[in-house]
């Protein structure tokens, strides 16, 4: 009887949780700015304004399971100087947490291969593909 009685107990807990579970759902997207030169990143808001001689091409945005990714590149005599970040997943705090861990490593790897051809970040493997097609594709309209 005791057993029975934990059972239920137990069954009646994991049901609660269960249902008190929120799933992880795309919402408004907010821009986050992001690098103009290598290693510096920038805060949320307005990507860093051009130097002299430099010009941005803006990706298409790439959706993801998880929100919207857009990346502006910023070129310089035919070289990619920066790379910034005009759209992230933004619907939750975990969003925002993995697009600060991810986005400064993505575009560092950009800058050294001076291409679209970067490995994805462990953990951020749909932001990763986001920033690479985007970033493909700025590539692909004028860099």
């Amino acid at each position: 009887m005791r057993r029975v009685i934990l059972t239920i107990i137990g069954t009646i807990a994991g049901l609660a949780a269960l249902l008190s579970f929120k799933s992880h759902e795309p919402s408004a997207v907010t821009s986050a700015g992001g690098a103009t030169e290598p290693g510096a990143t920038q805060a949320a808001g307005t990507p860093k304004p051009l130097a002299t001689g430099e010009h941005a091409i803006d990706g298409n945005v790439a959706d993801t399971i998880y929100g919207p990714v857009q990346i502006q590149v910023v070129v310089k005599n035919a070289r990619i100087v920066g790379v910034n970040v005009l759209e992230q997943p933004s619907g939750t705090s975990q969003d925002l947490q993995i697009g600060q861990f991810a986005f400064p490593q993505l575009i560092s790897e950009t800058i050294s291969a001076q291409s679209a051809n970067v490995d994805a970040v462990s953990g951020a493997s749909y932001t990763s593909a986001g920033y690479i097609k985007s970033l493909q594709s700025a590539l692909d309209n004028g860099a």
